[in-house]
């Protein structure tokens, strides 16, 4: 049984890099079950801030009750992280570190209920936010065939996606696509021989797919990358971030890693900010083997650049 079930991946690495300091104010885009917070709280102490987002109702309860022990301030808002300014500006609070952790919990992953997995037969639902939207059995009853492959092409990056998509389709035809199971079966019949060849299991990158369109991940991280990049264009002088504010992001495939690699290189470019780590940290070999789940994560981070002063003449 992990412990609150989900182990914070770099945790070290996180806390190293991002230099958390007594009374500093700290933004958790994905609070999820408060591994990250939790420790960064114990840095910054009773004079700093912590305030976390979340989408998902039940671990943002969980991870409150958590930070509780720590004596830092907490500010909980169940929300997606591409209104982090809003409410920031609505607080009249500047940051010194953002940290987003991306993707699923492992305490979502494992709950079958959620329909994150295949690995039991459970409703076919795949929201991170339980209190509203469409789940993924509404999502596969009404769209068409040619965007069904195209989404799956693009997010699970399946080159059967088509042979996917078709099944799909064809088997709505005939009654409803509700369950887990149900959806990998069809997989993995698109699949047909290869499935056996396959290195991951066939309906792996199908799953991600529905997952990312369904919860709009790559949408909504593009949304705080302009966010990050407007805040340290004002940094100094209005904006939500402070003058050298820490910011870190946590990936897990290439989608996500691509544009955060982007947008911190094009950052530094402009002198906005300045990487902190050339390239990525990735896990280390202890790591991988108390958290196989670690494997594919990346953190890059960035120092936000106080803004020229003026030299007297």
């Amino acid at each position: 049984m992990i412990e609150h079930g989900h182990v914070p991946v770099l945790l070290d690495e996180v806390i190293e890099t991002l230099d958390p300091q007594p009374g500093d104010v700290i933004v958790d885009c994905t609070l999820g079950r408060g591994g990250h917070a939790l420790a960064l709280a114990k840095r910054v102490g009773p004079e700093g801030l912590i305030i976390g987002l979340d989408r998902d109702a039940e671990n943002l309860a969980y991870a409150g009750e958590r930070l509780e022990t720590s004596g830092t301030p907490t500010m909980l808002i169940h929300d997606s992280f591409v209104s982090a300014a809003r409410h920031l500006r609505a607080m009249d609070r500047k940051v010194d570190i953002v940290l987003a952790d991306l993707g699923v919990s492992s305490n979502q992953l494992d709950d079958a209920q959620r329909g994150f997995g295949f690995q039991e037969d459970a409703p076919l639902d795949m929201r991170l936010d339980q209190d509203g939207g469409e789940s993924v059995m509404t999502l596969l009853a009404g769209i068409e065939e040619g965007e069904l492959a195209e989404l799956i092409r693009t997010y699970g990056e399946d080159p059967y996606a088509a042979a996917i998509a078709r099944k799909v389709v064809l088997e709505r035809q005939t009654r409803p696509i509700t369950t887990t199971g149900q959806l990998s079966r069809l997989v993995r019949e698109a699949y047909g021989p290869r499935a056996r060849s396959s290195r991951l299991h066939p309906a792996t990158r199908t799953f991600m797919a529905l997952r990312i369109a369904l919860n709009e991940e790559i949408a909504a991280l593009e949304t705080l990358l302009d966010l990050i990049g407007r805040g340290c264009e004002t940094a100094g002088s209005g904006g939500w971030l402070n003058p050298g504010a820490r910011i870190g992001i946590i990936s897990f495939h290439s989608l996500e890693d691509r544009p955060v690699k982007q947008a911190f290189a094009e950052l530094d470019r402009r002198g906005l900010a300045a990487r902190i780590i050339r390239g990525m940290i990735r896990p280390t070999e202890a790591e991988l083997q108390a958290n196989p789940r670690s494997r594919s994560a990346k953190l890059r981070a960035v120092r936000v650049t106080p803004p020229a002063t003026e030299q007297p003449g």
